[in-house]
């Protein structure tokens, strides 16, 4: 195993600018990764239903940024959602209500795979209608490039010209469609770009790409052996990480589908009844190993801004982020802040009952909250700010308090 070679790297500083960006995004698609449910945040629903800003949710932000991208450079790209069969109705109901055109954003659906049972390694539904709710799971988003080809859109977009095909999770606002890299998709003849980053502290379990037999990888962290840990994360032997912001060859894809191989990711659950269950998953940045061209595309760290749990919701919710004209969440200060939350705001309803507003977190440099506190209106907070609410009684920052 090596560390990836600078040939294979690029700068996104360094790409050639896109002066015939409408010409460009002609050859393009985008789609968004939509499967998943907002279970790790206490909701029932899709992810990408939870609201963002001023009562838009993740969908609405993908949506206006796309619209705003076309809308820029006179171009039509269509948007792809993918959902899963957890997503899709209430997904579909949502655009449905909100009178969106149906040409502009589809939907389509990824595979359904019955979960296994730990014990007999048996699958757990006896036939294709049975334990519906709990007896089946989408496979990850590995799964999209067979789901496109399975639903007919990859033979449809390769035939309307559309082969340069960008894909990124629906809850990374930072994700917007570029024509810059576009363009170095075409330029280069590249099969397959990941934008990666620069690891900081709070990446450490982030997937990274590696070297093996003169093939390009990404290691995640379940598959790094047990005494390799330390190394993985270490910001000083594996310095960039996967955005998860992928670009592919759709040509490509359809060339390589039969052959495509990927790491299985073994996840392992429990259902309400007690039965351990074990589900095989795979990513989108592990077929990185099945093209002949890739490159790594160092970007900025503002392309990358998941919400895996409230305290990330916390910091985008504030106004240490503003909506640019792009409908894009841009930092407004030099470093983001470090935002840890207690427990007791894992939920989003129980994050929204303690923040009925967001405070001003523009001059902080910290913010740790341990235990349970509910903070009031007109709430200041500056520099580095650890509040304790621990016991049984639940307690209050006053409005207008300013911590320090």
């Amino acid at each position: 195993m090596h560390l990836i070679g600078e040939e294979i790297q690029r700068d996104y500083d360094k790409l050639p600018e896109c002066k015939n960006a409408k010409e460009v995004l002609e050859k393009v698609v985008v789609v968004k990764l939509n499967g998943g449910l907002g279970t790790t945040m206490g909701c029932k629903g899709p992810k990408s239903l939870i609201p963002v800003r001023d009562d838009e949710t993740f969908l609405d932000f993908a949506i206006k940024q796309h619209m705003a991208t076309n809308e820029k450079h006179n171009s039509a790209v269509p948007l792809f959602l993918l959902d899963s069969f957890r997503t899709e109705e209430t997904i579909s109901e949502v655009l449905k209500s909100r009178n969106i055109d149906p040409n502009l954003v589809r939907q389509f659906v990824q595979s359904r795979c019955p979960r296994i049972d730990a014990e007999t390694l048996l699958p757990v539904p006896e036939n294709h209608d049975d334990c519906l709710e709990e007896g089946w799971y989408p496979p990850g988003h590995g799964n999209v490039l067979r789901s496109m080809y399975y639903s007919g859109i990859l033979d449809e977009l390769i035939a309307q010209g559309r082969f340069v095909c960008f894909i990124s999770n629906i809850d990374n606002t930072g994700a917007n469609l570029d024509a810059r890299i576009a363009k170095f998709m075409l330029n280069s003849e590249a099969e397959y770009v990941m934008e990666v980053t620069p690891k900081t502290e709070a990446d450490i379990k982030g997937g990274t790409l590696i070297e093996i037999n003169d093939r390009i990888m990404h290691l995640e962290m379940p598959q790094v052996p047990e005494g390799h840990v330390d190394e993985f994360c270490s910001l000083q032997t594996f310095k960039i990480f996967n955005t998860n912001n992928i670009w592919v060859d759709l040509r490509a894809v359809k060339r390589r589908l039969q052959e495509i191989k990927m790491e299985i990711i073994v996840n392992k659950k429990v259902m309400s009844n007690g039965r351990r269950v074990i589900q095989l998953e795979t990513s989108i940045g592990g077929a990185i190993r099945n093209f002949e061209k890739v490159f790594g595309v160092n970007v900025a760290r503002h392309r990358f801004l998941p919400v895996k749990r409230t305290q990330d919701l916390l910091a985008i919710k504030s106004n240490l982020y503003d909506v640019t004209p792009e409908h894009v969440l841009r930092l407004q200060v030099p470093k983001a802040p470090f935002i840890a939350l207690s427990s007791h705001y894992n939920a989003v309803h129980d994050f929204d009952e303690r923040f009925p507003t967001i405070p001003d977190l523009r001059n902080i440099t910290k913010l740790v909250v341990s235990g349970d506190v509910h903070f009031g209106e007109n709430v200041v907070l500056r520099g580095e700010v650890e509040i304790s609410g621990d016991g049984e009684i639940s307690n209050r920052v006053c409005e207008g308090k300013i911590a320090f």
